[in-house]
């Protein structure tokens, strides 16, 4: 579910590829940011005891406001801001680019402080973000709070135009909507976004890393938790938190004529987004997922837990005539959300999704909802890939490709199946889109399909199974231990749920987890 986005007003870490299987796309060389202050101009703020008629060279001779020490910086210089404990009600605009990514411009906290933007009653009333910045390069916002932004278009962090090295990291966003009532449904109008970051020039916005950081409790309507859109790439979203927003969790998205780049790069590609937790994102109107990619190409979704959403992870294309292009969804546990754990496809009749894969996922019984619904819906793809899946559902039927849709060039194999019955000849596959056919049993599914020919139907025997709070490793009993593609090698920088080796004891395991058995 998409909206238009009103506008208000990154060196060398990442690799950009457009192979499908590419492990390392928007891969950085270390896994969490850290910020190397070094001898740099720093700044300091401290909203009780500071003076914006100072210096602010030093803690006793302060600022009292942030975007006074913003103000201070100069483009193309290295600075550190500083910011003492406490609440600031500002508004801010980010003046200036750093020199580069060893020099960047970086507002942080002070000592550990807990530093809160606080939009209720905040300076710079007209404009709608938090943190406002556009076409900005080397800079770093890292352990503050955003929080209490309420109105039409509200946001947290929004970034657009081009540029390239920005980290966003250690920062908590909280309490971001359209309304301050999450219970109001929303129209198409209603939008707010908690951190977003849109491309909209023929030059790209490049090299991001959004890491480590928690989004919660927004209320974002038609709008999402994280959104990446137009003209971005080679970036990489990993170990954050996404939780309660009221849309989609984390999004990635393209062919959108709102942002004002060009269609030949309109779209975000060449990403990670890895070892993410995200629950509890649904919309009160229509499908959300945890983590969305519409339109966009060539991103690993991987290590996620997904779980409690309206559908765990979704790859689409909502626009007509486009495509979305190389989405590898693996290593991911997916149990419980209120409909499938996976949609795959697109439902514009003239789109698809190509040459993707779904590989060495847990998905534990999703469509929460009950009825008559699968763990996997596919819509129109083409050239995709399924296998050395755990798929196990909470009712009977465990496959559902959609009807009115069409899958071409599609494979299944490696993958385990179980049911509520834990009975093979019982299980449902609905193929409607396919073929027209709902097959009754598995051993019915393979012989009309052709498909699943290596699969098996078993229980996969985790640690613990019991709903909320599952434990989806392999127990040492299990028969998705050693039974998964023979063939497999892992992609360079291809690990499973816990960043441990994908391939142990010569052969894959089947499912998110590789267990040492």
């Amino acid at each position: 579910m998409k909206k238009v986005i009103i506008f208000i007003l990154l060196t060398g870490l990442f690799s950009a590829c457009s192979k499908v299987n590419n492990g390392n796309l928007g891969q950085p060389e270390t896994s969490k940011d850290k910020t190397t202050l070094l001898a740099l101009t720093s700044y300091y703020v401290n909203g009780t005891t500071g003076n914006d008629t100072n210096t602010g060279t030093s803690a006793a001779v302060a600022l009292k406001t942030i975007q006074a020490a913003l103000n201070k910086t100069t483009e193309g210089a290295g600075s550190t801001i500083f910011v003492a404990a406490g609440t600031y009600k500002e508004r801010l605009t980010w003046p200036n680019s750093g020199a580069s990514a060893t020099e960047p411009i970086t507002l942080t906290n002070y000592n550990s402080g807990t530093v809160i933007l606080d939009g209720a009653n905040a300076t710079n009333a007209a404009q709608n973000a938090m943190i406002a910045i556009s076409s900005k390069s080397h800079i770093r916002v890292q352990s503050i709070r955003i929080a209490n932004n309420i109105r039409s278009f509200a946001s947290g962090i929004y970034m657009s135009g081009s540029g390239t090295d920005v980290h966003f990291t250690d920062c908590k966003i909280y309490n971001v909507g359209w309304t301050s009532n999450a219970a109001t449904v929303p129209s198409s109008s209603d939008n707010a976004n908690p951190l977003v970051i849109v491309g909209t020039t023929a030059n790209s916005y490049n090299q991001i890393y959004i890491g480590n950081n928690e989004i919660y409790n927004c209320t974002t309507g038609f709008s999402e938790g994280l959104t990446v859109a137009g003209n971005v790439e080679n970036f990489l979203i990993e170990n954050n938190t996404v939780h309660d927003i009221t849309n989609i969790g984390i999004d990635m998205t393209g062919n959108y004529s709102w942002t004002g780049a060009p269609a030949n790069v309109n779209f975000a590609r060449n990403g990670n987004v890895k070892y993410n937790k995200v629950y509890r994102c649904v919309s009160p109107v229509a499908t959300s997922a945890g983590i969305y990619v519409d339109g966009a190409k060539w991103i690993n979704i991987e290590g996620n837990t997904c779980y409690e959403n309206s559908t765990g992870i979704s790859a689409g294309c909502e626009n007509n005539n486009n495509s979305t292009d190389g989405i590898n969804i693996r290593s991911n546990f997916i149990y419980n959300n209120v409909e499938a754990g996976i949609i795959m496809g697109s439902n514009a009749a003239n789109s698809k999704v190509i040459n993707s894969t779904i590989t060495n996922n847990t998905l534990f019984k999703n469509y929460s909802k009950t009825g008559w619904g699968g763990e996997i819906h596919l819509q129109n793809t083409d050239h995709l890939t399924i296998k050395n899946n755990i798929i196990q559902s909470a009712s009977n039927i465990v496959i559902v490709a959609s009807s009115g849709y069409n899958s071409t060039n599609l494979v299944f194999d490696y993958n385990n199946y179980f049911s509520v019955s834990g009975s093979a000849a019982t299980v449902t596959f609905d193929w409607g889109g396919i073929n027209g056919i709902t097959y009754p049993s598995f051993a019915a599914f393979k012989a009309g399909t052709g498909l699943d020919a290596n699969s098996n139907y078993s229980t996969p025997s985790f640690i613990s199974a019991a709903l909320p709070n599952p434990n989806l490793h392999l127990s040492n009993t299990s028969l998705c231990v050693n039974r998964g593609l023979p063939s497999f090698v892992a992609q360079p920088g291809e690990f499973d749920i816990d960043k441990e080796a994908r391939v142990r004891n010569g052969r894959v395991d089947i499912g998110a987890d590789e267990s040492a058995y």
